[in-house]
C-alpha cells in the first residue's frame, strides 16, 4: 500500500470525512518522513506537529469475502486512522506495529479512502516521552515505514500485534536441547476461524535446508469451532542441524499451510528461522550453540536515520547498512534505543549480526500510570514482533539511561518472561539501576585501572557483563580537539585521531586493548557513537586478524 497516498503538513479540518477534497495535496509514496533534512540535521530543525496522509484506493474484485487487515509497520507518534469517514484505529508510540482490521468498512464498489492523522509533538504520557528540545539526536515523523493490505481466507493464521495474545498469535518458532547432533524446534501456531460453520482440517509444516531440499515435517489434524481462536503446539526434532551463528548464518525455510479436509490450503506462510541456542553463564562467559564463544563480540549501536530523508528508509538502505556494519568486522548491533524496521532484523538474520532489541525510551520517567503501561505495552508487541529472528541475541525491556522505580524493571522482566517462556532468552540492564537483581546481564565499564567494574572484588559470579556504549569524549563541539567523539566535517585528520583514540587511550578508559584484557564475564562491547562507521573499521579488523 506504499504508493499514491496525499499529504498535508499541518492542520486540516475535516480531513477525515470521506468526500473532503484532497485534489490538491502533496502526492507522496511511504515511507515518507514528512520533509527533506539537511545531512546533519540536529538542532531541532525538523517539524514537529500535526501531518495529514489520505490514500484512495479501490479493491480488486478477487479480495471480496476476504479478512482485510491494514498493517502499518510505524507510524511516528500519535495516529488516528479512518476508513471511509469510521475512525477505526488509535495509536501511541512511533516505533511498532498498527495492525487494523479494515474488513467491514472497505466497498468493492466504489473508490475508498484511508485517512491518517499524524502527530509527532512532544508528549510525555507515551514512551519515548522526552521532549525533542532536551533530545542528543531527532524523532523525526510521519508514516516512515511500509504499510500493507493483507488478505485472508476466513480460516487464517493471526497475527501476534493484532491478538493481544501473551505468548500467542501468530506463528511462534523456539528452540530447546541445541546441539550439534539435534535440535528441538517447538512451534505454537494460532489461527482463527470467522467462517459460518466449524472448520476440520491440518496444519502442515515442512522444513527446508538452504539448498531446497526438505529435511523435515510435521502433520497436525485440527478442529476449531466457528468465531473461535485456536492455538496448537507442535515440535520437530531435526538431526544434525545446521546451526545458526554470527560466523555461519544459516537460514533453513519453514514452510506453514493450514488445509481443508478436502486438502486445499486456505492459509499459510514461509518463516526463514535460524537454529541456535544462546546462554550467558556468568563468570564462563557467554556460550553459543552449547560451547564458550572464542572471543568478546565486538559491534556498534545503530539509529535507525539516515541523511537526508531521516527515518524513511526503503527496505534496502536497511539491507545495506547491516552488510557495511558485518564488513567492518562487528558482531552485534545494539537497536539504539528503539525497534527498528523489520527489514533491518531480516538483515541481521542474513548477514549475521547479533542483535540487542531494545524498548523504546530514554532518559526520561513519567510517574503517571499511562506511561508505564505503554512501556509494558511496548515490551510485548516488541517481543512478539521479532521473537522468530535468530539475530535477537538479548532483550533490553529497560529505558535506556532513565531512572525508573524498581518495580518497574521487574515487571518489565516479567512481561519479556511472560512473552517468551522458553529457553535461550536473556535481559539486559544498567548495573547501576534500581531493581538490576532481576537481570542475568549487567552493562558496566572495564577501564584501564582504577574505578571500573574489573578493578573491584565484588563482581557477582552468576552475572554476565557487557558494555553498551563506550568511547564518549565530547569538547565543547567547536574546538575540534575531542579525541573521541568527531563530525565527518571536520575532516580526516579528527577522525584518525578518533580511530587511534578506541585502540588503546592514553588514559584510564574503555578500550578495544582493554576490553581484551577482561575476563570471559565480560561477553563484549557495543561502539557508542551511533552512525560513524568508517571510524571504527581500522581498529575492529586490527582486532580480528
Amino acid at each position: 500500500m506504499n504508493p499514491a497516498w496525499r499529504f498535508h503538513k499541518g492542520e486540516a479540518k475535516n480531513a477525515y470525512r470521506y468526500d473532503f477534497n484532497d485534489k490538491d495535496w502533496t502526492t507522496l509514496s511511504l515511507p515518507n518522513g514528512i520533509e527533506y533534512l539537511p545531512t546533519e540535521a540536529s538542532g531541532c530543525i525538523n517539524y514537529q506537529g500535526e501531518v495529514w496522509y489520505r490514500k484512495h484506493f479501490t479493491p480488486s474484485q478477487e479480495l471480496k469475502g476476504k479478512k482485510l487487515f491494514l498493517h502499518f509497520e510505524a507510524i511516528m507518534g500519535k495516529s488516528k486512522i479512518w476508513i471511509n469517514g469510521t475512525q477505526v484505529g488509535e495509536h501511541f508510540g512511533g516505533y511498532l506495529p498498527v495492525v487494523i482490521d479494515i474488513t467491514p468498512y472497505v466497498d468493492f464498489e466504489k473508490d475508498n479512502v484511508i485517512a491518517v492523522w499524524v502527530d509527532n509533538s512532544n508528549d510525555p504520557n507515551y514512551p519515548p516521552g522526552k521532549a525533542q528540545k532536551v533530545l542528543d539526536f531527532t524523532y523525526f515523523g510521519g508514516i516512515y515505514r511500509d504499510c500493507w493490505l493483507i488478505a485472508h481466507n476466513d480460516v487464517h493464521i493471526t497475527d501476534p500485534n493484532y491478538e493481544n495474545k501473551v505468548a500467542d498469535g501468530g506463528l511462534f518458532v523456539s528452540y530447546n536441547n541445541v546441539s550439534e547432533q539435534k535440535a528441538d524446534i517447538n512451534l505454537k501456531l494460532q489461527i482463527r476461524n470467522e467462517a459460518a460453520k466449524g472448520f476440520v482440517g491440518n496444519i502442515v509444516y515442512e522444513l527446508y535446508d538452504k539448498a531446497g531440499n526438505k529435511v523435515n515435517g510435521r502433520t497436525h489434524k485440527i478442529s476449531i469451532s466457528k468465531n473461535k481462536a485456536a492455538s496448537y503446539n507442535d515440535l520437530i526434532t531435526l538431526s544434525q542441524p545446521h546451526l545458526w551463528s554470527p560466523d555461519s548464518p544459516y537460514l533453513y525455510q519453514l514452510h506453514v499451510y493450514v488445509k481443508n479436509k478436502n486438502g486445499e490450503t486456505v492459509d499459510g506462510y514461509r518463516q526463514r528461522i535460524g537454529i541456535r541456542s544462546i546462554e550467558f553463564k556468568g563468570e564462563n562467559g557467554f556460550w553459543l550453540n552449547g560451547r564458550p564463544y572464542k572471543s568478546p563480540l565486538i559491534g556498534a549501536n545503530r539509529h535507525q536515520d539516515f541523511a537526508v530523508i531521516g527515518n524513511a528508509l526503503p527496505n534496502s538502505l536497511h539491507w545495506r547498512d547491516a552488510k557495511k556494519l558485518r564488513d567492518a568486522g562487528l558482531k552485534v548491533i545494539r537497536n539504539a534505543h528503539c525497534p527498528q524496521d523489520p527489514a533491518f532484523m531480516d538483515a541481521c538474520d542474513e548477514l549475521r549480526l547479533f542483535v540487542i532489541v531494545n524498548t523504546p525510551g530514554w532518559q526520561f520517567w513519567n510517574d503517571a500510570p499511562i506511561f508505564a503501561e505503554r512501556v509494558y505495552q511496548d515490551i510485548r508487541n516488541l517481543v512478539r514482533r521479532d521473537r522468530n529472528h535468530a539475530s535477537v541475541w538479548m532483550w533490553e525491556p529497560i529505558l535506556n539511561e532513565t531512572w525508573y522505580p524498581a518495580d518497574f524493571a521487574k515487571n518489565a522482566v516479567d512481561v519479556v518472561n511472560q512473552e517468551y517462556p522458553y529457553p535461550y532468552c536473556y535481559n539486559s540492564c544498567d548495573s547501576e539501576a534500581k531493581g538490576k537483581e532481576y537481570f542475568p546481564i549487567r552493562f558496566t565499564h572495564p577501564l584501564n585501572g582504577g574505578g571500573g567494574a574489573y578493578s573491584t572484588n565484588n563482581m557477582d559470579a552468576k552475572i554476565s557483563y557487557f558494555t553498551r556504549e563506550w568511547d564518549d569524549n565530547v569538547d565543547d563541539w567547536n574546538s575540534h580537539n575531542s579525541p573521541s567523539r568527531a563530525s565527518r566535517a571536520w575532516g580526516e585528520i579528527p577522525m584518525l585521531v578518533q580511530a587511534n583514540h578506541y585502540a588503546n587511550p592514553p588514559y584510564k578508559y574503555t578500550s578495544y586493548e582493554s576490553l581484551y584484557q577482561t575476563s570471559r564475564q565480560h561477553v563484549g562491547v557495543v561502539y557508542g557513537i551511533h552512525s560513524t562507521i568508517s571510524v571504527v573499521i581500522i581498529p575492529i579488523r586490527s582486532m580480528e586478524d
